[in-house]
């Protein structure tokens, strides 16, 4: 098996960790899962990567079309001659065509298959090699972190479906948009299951104890409160996504307007 090379653009953040991963997948033929964001410094890396494997890339692959994954590939598209392909290609300016869930891409020995995964993003794919059983995770499962669930995108019901539908799948090594390789890719999506259900229950408990309805933001210094403070405006979009969950269950009631709504739980 020829492992992936992994290009790790140069956009860190406290949201994308060290930078995003941006995967060639294959020998002479390559996969490339996640160009990354527009920048001539990774453009060239993952040009002298391509050139280092003695390939080219056959086919540019995007997880989803946030600002961290998708801006370059129309720019790396046109550096190579590869079709760019993504499961909504209005979201961007490269000419991607339809990549529907399911769908196996081929490129030389190796093999993508599409796995869509809705709840951090609507359009969000992960890739499966099922000859090695190794998953391409995007922001679904990070290394080290957990992705922000941010409505009206985003959306808890899909996404603990969508951790449900990839553990299925078994899979034997997570390589993710962000952060390290995991090794124990079953062990670390139970645990991204068993966090989820564990935030739901204290955002729950967190507004019944209020006992009037309340905004998302107001209980993230009780749910957050050992994290830095500038992780709070993406963790009360969590808190959102959390509430709107309810909401969908029959847990909670939403009032209020649609850009600020509050939330009663009894």
């Amino acid at each position: 098996m020829t492992e992936p090379l992994l290009v790790l653009a140069p956009n860190p953040s406290i949201y994308t960790g060290r930078g995003t991963n941006t995967y060639l997948v294959g020998g002479d033929q390559l996969l490339c899962v996640d160009p990354g964001p527009d920048l001539d410094a990774h453009l060239t890396a993952i040009l002298d990567a391509v050139a280092e494997r003695g390939g080219r890339v056959a086919t540019i692959l995007l997880t989803h079309s946030h600002p961290d994954h998708r801006p370059l590939a129309k720019r790396l598209s046109a550096a190579t001659g590869a079709p760019v392909r993504a499961l909504d290609v209005a979201l961007g300016d490269d000419g991607a065509t339809l990549l529907e869930d399911g769908e196996a891409v081929p490129a030389g020995s190796a093999a993508l298959r599409a796995v869509h995964t809705p709840g951090h993003a609507r359009d969000h794919l992960c890739f499966l090699d099922e000859a090695t059983g190794h998953l391409y995770t995007g922001d679904h499962v990070l290394g080290g972190m957990t992705t922000v669930i941010s409505p009206p995108d985003g959306d808890m019901t899909d996404y603990m479906a969508s951790l449900e539908r990839i553990r299925e799948l078994r899979p034997t090594v997570i390589h993710p948009g962000h952060g390290p390789r995991i090794d124990d890719a079953a062990a670390v999506i139970d645990d991204y299951i068993a966090h989820r259900l564990d935030r739901e229950a204290q955002v729950e408990r967190a507004a019944r104890d209020r006992g009037v309805p309340v905004a998302p933001a107001d209980l993230v210094p009780e749910i957050y409160a050992g994290y830095p403070e500038a992780l709070w405006e993406a963790a009360a979009r969590s808190v959102q996504a959390h509430l709107d969950k309810l909401v969908r269950e029959g847990r909670a009631r939403r009032l209020g307007s649609a850009d600020q709504p509050r939330y009663g739980v009894p």
